[in-house]
Protein backbone atom coordinates (compact mmCIF):
# COMPACT_ATOMS: atom_id res chain seq x y z
CA UNK A 1 0.00 0.00 0.00
CA UNK A 2 2.79 2.42 0.87
CA UNK A 3 4.41 1.87 -2.56
CA UNK A 4 1.15 2.59 -4.33
CA UNK A 5 0.70 5.88 -2.37
CA UNK A 6 4.29 6.90 -3.20
CA UNK A 7 3.70 6.20 -6.91
CA UNK A 8 0.46 8.22 -6.88
CA UNK A 9 2.20 11.09 -5.06
CA UNK A 10 5.06 10.93 -7.57
CA UNK A 11 2.61 11.12 -10.50
CA UNK A 12 0.76 13.99 -8.84
CA UNK A 13 3.99 15.93 -8.28
CA UNK A 14 5.12 15.32 -11.87
CA UNK A 15 1.71 16.46 -13.14
CA UNK A 16 1.81 19.65 -11.06
CA UNK A 17 5.39 20.42 -12.16
CA UNK A 18 4.42 19.86 -15.79
CA UNK A 19 1.45 22.20 -15.45
CA UNK A 20 3.65 24.87 -13.85
CA UNK A 21 6.23 24.48 -16.64
CA UNK A 22 3.51 24.94 -19.29
CA UNK A 23 2.22 28.09 -17.54
CA UNK A 24 5.76 29.51 -17.33
CA UNK A 25 6.40 28.80 -21.03
CA UNK A 26 3.12 30.47 -22.03
CA UNK A 27 3.94 33.49 -19.86
CA UNK A 28 7.41 33.83 -21.44
CA UNK A 29 5.94 33.58 -24.95
CA UNK A 30 3.32 36.22 -24.08
CA UNK A 31 5.97 38.58 -22.69
CA UNK A 32 8.19 38.17 -25.75
CA UNK A 33 5.24 38.62 -28.12
CA UNK A 34 4.12 41.84 -26.43
CA UNK A 35 7.60 43.28 -25.97
CA UNK A 36 7.04 45.45 -29.04
CA UNK A 37 3.42 45.98 -28.10
CA UNK A 38 2.47 43.19 -30.48
CA UNK A 39 3.64 45.31 -33.39
CA UNK A 40 4.97 43.44 -36.38
CA UNK A 41 4.53 43.41 -40.14
CA UNK A 42 1.18 41.63 -39.81
CA UNK A 43 -0.25 44.52 -37.80
CA UNK A 44 0.45 46.89 -40.68
CA UNK A 45 -2.01 45.26 -43.06
CA UNK A 46 -5.46 46.66 -43.75
CA UNK A 47 -8.37 44.62 -42.39
CA UNK A 48 -12.00 45.00 -41.28
CA UNK A 49 -11.09 47.59 -38.63
CA UNK A 50 -8.23 49.59 -40.14
CA UNK A 51 -6.68 50.89 -43.33
CA UNK A 52 -2.90 51.12 -43.49
CA UNK A 53 -0.69 53.23 -45.72
CA UNK A 54 2.99 52.24 -45.58
CA UNK A 55 5.61 54.60 -46.96
CA UNK A 56 9.18 53.40 -47.34
CA UNK A 57 11.87 56.01 -46.85
CA UNK A 58 14.20 56.59 -49.76
CA UNK A 59 17.66 57.09 -48.27
CA UNK A 60 18.74 59.08 -51.34
CA UNK A 61 16.32 61.90 -50.50
CA UNK A 62 18.05 63.07 -47.32
CA UNK A 63 21.46 64.32 -46.31
CA UNK A 64 23.73 62.28 -44.05
CA UNK A 65 22.96 64.30 -40.89
CA UNK A 66 19.21 63.76 -41.19
CA UNK A 67 19.62 60.13 -42.22
CA UNK A 68 20.35 59.05 -38.63
CA UNK A 69 16.87 60.10 -37.52
CA UNK A 70 14.92 58.92 -40.55
CA UNK A 71 12.63 55.92 -40.10
CA UNK A 72 12.99 53.08 -42.58
CA UNK A 73 9.20 53.01 -42.97
CA UNK A 74 6.25 55.08 -41.87
CA UNK A 75 2.91 53.36 -41.34
CA UNK A 76 -0.23 55.51 -41.14
CA UNK A 77 -3.04 53.50 -39.57
CA UNK A 78 -6.62 54.72 -39.83
CA UNK A 79 -9.12 52.85 -37.64
CA UNK A 80 -12.74 52.90 -38.72
CA UNK A 81 -16.26 51.72 -37.99
CA UNK A 82 -18.62 51.67 -40.93
CA UNK A 83 -17.61 54.70 -42.99
CA UNK A 84 -16.42 56.75 -40.01
CA UNK A 85 -12.72 57.20 -39.24
CA UNK A 86 -12.39 56.67 -35.48
CA UNK A 87 -8.65 57.15 -35.03
CA UNK A 88 -5.33 57.73 -36.71
CA UNK A 89 -1.85 56.77 -35.59
CA UNK A 90 1.49 57.17 -37.29
CA UNK A 91 4.14 54.52 -36.66
CA UNK A 92 7.72 55.50 -37.55
CA UNK A 93 9.66 52.23 -37.87
CA UNK A 94 13.42 52.15 -37.26
CA UNK A 95 15.91 49.33 -37.82
CA UNK A 96 16.11 48.62 -34.07
CA UNK A 97 14.94 49.85 -30.66
CA UNK A 98 18.20 51.70 -29.96
CA UNK A 99 17.91 53.82 -33.13
CA UNK A 100 14.25 54.51 -32.39
CA UNK A 101 15.16 55.68 -28.87
CA UNK A 102 17.83 58.08 -30.18
CA UNK A 103 15.39 59.54 -32.68
CA UNK A 104 12.62 59.72 -30.06
CA UNK A 105 14.90 61.59 -27.65
CA UNK A 106 15.88 64.04 -30.40
CA UNK A 107 12.21 64.60 -31.28
CA UNK A 108 11.29 65.22 -27.65
CA UNK A 109 14.07 67.83 -27.36
CA UNK A 110 12.62 69.71 -30.35
CA UNK A 111 9.52 70.66 -28.30
CA UNK A 112 7.33 70.14 -31.37
CA UNK A 113 3.74 70.51 -30.11
CA UNK A 114 2.45 67.89 -32.57
CA UNK A 115 4.62 65.27 -30.84
CA UNK A 116 3.00 65.64 -27.42
CA UNK A 117 1.14 62.36 -28.01
CA UNK A 118 4.22 60.43 -29.14
CA UNK A 119 5.49 57.32 -27.37
CA UNK A 120 8.27 54.83 -27.86
CA UNK A 121 7.30 51.20 -28.49
CA UNK A 122 10.28 48.98 -29.28
CA UNK A 123 11.60 49.96 -32.69
CA UNK A 124 8.60 52.25 -33.34
CA UNK A 125 7.78 55.81 -32.47
CA UNK A 126 4.00 55.92 -32.25
CA UNK A 127 2.22 59.24 -32.71
CA UNK A 128 -1.47 59.40 -31.89
CA UNK A 129 -2.91 61.97 -34.25
CA UNK A 130 -5.47 64.43 -32.93
CA UNK A 131 -9.04 64.21 -34.13
CA UNK A 132 -8.77 67.41 -36.16
CA UNK A 133 -6.23 65.65 -38.41
CA UNK A 134 -8.80 63.12 -39.63
CA UNK A 135 -12.18 64.71 -38.94
CA UNK A 136 -14.34 64.97 -42.02
CA UNK A 137 -12.57 62.01 -43.66
CA UNK A 138 -14.57 58.91 -44.48
CA UNK A 139 -13.26 55.35 -44.55
CA UNK A 140 -14.10 55.05 -48.25
CA UNK A 141 -12.09 58.20 -49.04
CA UNK A 142 -9.12 56.91 -47.06
CA UNK A 143 -9.32 53.56 -48.82
CA UNK A 144 -9.35 55.28 -52.23
CA UNK A 145 -6.36 57.45 -51.27
CA UNK A 146 -4.38 54.43 -50.09
CA UNK A 147 -5.22 52.48 -53.25
CA UNK A 148 -4.13 55.48 -55.35
CA UNK A 149 -0.82 55.81 -53.43
CA UNK A 150 -0.14 52.10 -53.83
CA UNK A 151 -0.90 52.31 -57.55
CA UNK A 152 1.60 55.19 -57.86
CA UNK A 153 4.19 53.24 -55.89
CA UNK A 154 3.73 50.20 -58.12
CA UNK A 155 3.92 52.36 -61.25
CA UNK A 156 7.17 53.95 -60.03
CA UNK A 157 8.72 50.59 -59.16
CA UNK A 158 7.70 49.19 -62.55
CA UNK A 159 9.34 52.18 -64.29
CA UNK A 160 12.54 51.67 -62.30
CA UNK A 161 12.83 48.01 -63.21
CA UNK A 162 12.28 48.72 -66.89
CA UNK A 163 14.99 51.37 -66.81
CA UNK A 164 17.42 48.93 -65.19
CA UNK A 165 16.63 46.28 -67.80
CA UNK A 166 17.16 48.80 -70.61
CA UNK A 167 20.52 49.87 -69.14
CA UNK A 168 21.61 46.24 -68.70
CA UNK A 169 20.63 45.43 -72.29
CA UNK A 170 22.51 48.46 -73.63
CA UNK A 171 25.61 47.49 -71.60
CA UNK A 172 25.49 43.93 -72.87
CA UNK A 173 25.25 45.08 -76.49
CA UNK A 174 28.42 47.17 -76.21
Amino acid sequence: MANRAKKNNKKLIIGICSAIAVVVIIAVIAIVATRNGGLNDNYFKSDDTKYVLTIETDSLETDDDAQEYMPIKTHIVYTYEGDNITGMKTYAEYPDAETAKKSFDALKESDDESLKDAELNGKYIVITNSEDQYEGMTASEVKQQIEFMEMLKNTNSDDGSETEETNETESAEE
